[in-house]
């Protein structure tokens, strides 16, 4: 019987799988099970299992750490199911890459585990020599080790020799992130762009350099990395970016980034090259206009990390809200112009591009349209998960703002041609508030002057007039009904002053309301 462990840390969902197929029909037995990545490490080594099942979510160490961390051990070979209720497409990417031999979505169906099994079965009886694959896995494997600062001697020294690194040069890390790759490009496409740029990238190094071309590594989607080792100060190091950002980003379908870390002399620190790499790309926005971030150059700028301007934000707003396409996309770039001369850091950026969106969904929404039905708006909510250079953030917050502006347009031509009757509606429920005619218009995204006319020639009589009848109604049943003082009533009726309220009530009733109320007095 070959052996399988399962590790998840939710107890009843190993149950579940230990109950949902019968393991020894397909020759297999289940040899133990884990409830996280570190106590899993412990069974491995024990049990030596032929197949390890494992929840790619977990405490202490995930599934993806745990695959590594096998894998870095050498030994017996062991296959590999990830179990996920995450539909990522850059889990199952890194799965793929880590050599998993299957990933399935939870909830788990019977026939996808069992057919994984048998395959398994398959290949294990034929005992398969390590192909290419494996290779490419072992690289992908050391290659991360370096990056996490996990790497212990004997995969340093593996990782010299896999790479062909040298000792006595310094070694600096290179991030090449893909931007504003097109909306509509889907998965495989994306994964074609950023193999053709590795290739790219690999064929520009061989004719920099007489030495070995470095291993590139690819780490998802949108980003490269790779370690090289050149004599040269950060600014030859730059130049070497800026040939590297031409060629991946030679078919106009791509803008690159190049951000390129501290020099280190030690293949045991190129993790701090790698994270001054990963901090240099902070400034992106900042130093948008530079295709190659060099760390030292960098370090003592600071990020600035604030809200969006009160004002612009209201004024961007304001323009939206009048269909005054114009003045939204020239407020939108003033808006970019301060994050880049401000120094705005990533996440402010993000925050203000969320506040934007959410801003003007709300006022689609309060016009009673359907936020979800702009097309957009996915682009918009979602836009941290594909890089964007601020040129492309610019683009897609103009292209946003448009199809809302579109919308709101749209929306108020169908309330003017026939919800007047929602907007008499609303008067009579609100009479008596502090309304006016120039703010429900505002509510209802209307001039308030066509609103005057509007409502005039819909009902013949002046907006003031009808309201002023609704409260005078109300404050005559009132005295009428109620005992209440005169200032109570004006008050209840949308009067803030009373003598006010006197003056209107004898306009309209030629008679003051302690003259109407006493009259009914004299009735009885």
């Amino acid at each position: 019987m070959r052996k399988v462990i399962l590790v998840d840390d939710e107890m009843f969902a190993r149950r579940g799988l230990m109950g949902l197929i019968p393991w020894e029909k397909y020759g297999f037995e289940v040899a133990g099970e884990a409830e996280d990545g570190e106590e899993a490490l412990e069974l491995i080594e024990r049990v030596q299992p032929d197949v390890v099942i494992t929840d790619i979510r977990m405490p202490v160490l995930d599934g993806l750490e745990l695959i590594q961390a096998v894998q870095s051990r050498g030994g017996k070979a062991i296959r590999f199911i990830i179990i996920s209720g995450y539909g990522d497409f850059k889990y199952a990417q890194q799965a793929v890459r880590f050599g998993v031999q299957d990933y399935l979505l939870k909830p788990i169906d019977e026939n996808e585990l069992t057919g994984a099994l048998r395959l398994i079965r398959d290949q294990l009886e034929k005992d398969q020599p390590r192909s290419e694959a494996g290779d490419a896995l072992l690289q992908a494997s050391l290659f991360e080790k370096l990056l996490s600062g996990r790497a212990e001697a004997e995969s340093l020294r593996a990782a010299m020799d896999t790479f062909r690194l040298r000792e006595g040069s310094p070694f600096r890390y290179f991030a090449v992130e893909l931007n504003d790759l097109p909306a509509g490009m889907g998965d495989a496409e994306r994964i074609e762009r950023a193999e053709q740029a590795k290739k790219a990238i690999a064929r520009t190094l061989a004719r920099t350099t007489s030495s070995c071309v470095p291993y590139v590594h690819l780490r998802g989607e949108f980003e490269l990395g790779f370690v090289w080792q050149i004599d040269g100060n950060a600014r030859e190091q730059a130049r070497i970016g800026e040939e590297l950002a031409r060629v991946c980003g030679a078919d106009a379908r791509t803008v690159p980034k190049i951000y390129i870390g501290d020099a280190v002399m030690e293949v045991g620190q190129i993790r701090k090259s790698y994270l001054t790499a990963s901090e240099a790309m902070k400034h992106k926005y900042a130093q948008d206009e530079r295709n190659v971030i060099v760390s030292e150059e960098v370090r003592d700028n600071v990020l600035v990390y604030k809200e969006i301007d009160g004002a612009l934000y209201a004024e961007l707003m304001e323009r939206l809200e009048e269909n005054d396409l114009d003045g939204v996309k020239a407020v939108a770039d003033k808006a970019f112009r301060e994050f880049r001369e401000q120094g705005m850091a990533p996440e402010s950026i993000r925050d203000a591009m969320s506040r934007i969106a959410h801003g003007a969904s709300r006022i689609v929404q309060t016009m009673n349209g359907d936020p979800k039905k702009l097309a957009t708006l996915p682009s918009m909510l979602d836009w941290t998960e594909q890089p964007r250079t601020l040129k492309g953030l610019r683009e897609l917050l103009r292209d946003f703002l448009s199809e809302c502006a579109g919308c709101i347009s749209e929306l108020r031509s169908t309330v003017c041609k026939g919800d007047i009757g929602k907007i008499k509606a609303y008067i009579e429920n609100h009479y008596n508030e502090n309304i006016s005619l120039k703010s429900i218009a505002k509510r209802f995204y209307m001039n308030p002057v066509y609103l005057g006319q509007l409502f005039k020639k819909s009902y013949g009589t002046y907006f003031n007039d009808y309201l002023l009848q609704l409260r005078i109604r109300e404050a005559k049943r009132q005295l009428r009904q109620t005992d209440k003082k005169v200032y109570e009533i004006a008050a209840s009726v949308g009067f803030s002053n009373a003598d006010y309220f006197v003056t209107q009530f004898e306009k309209v009733e030629r008679k003051t309301p302690t003259e109407y109320k006493n009259a009914l007095l004299e009735k009885i």
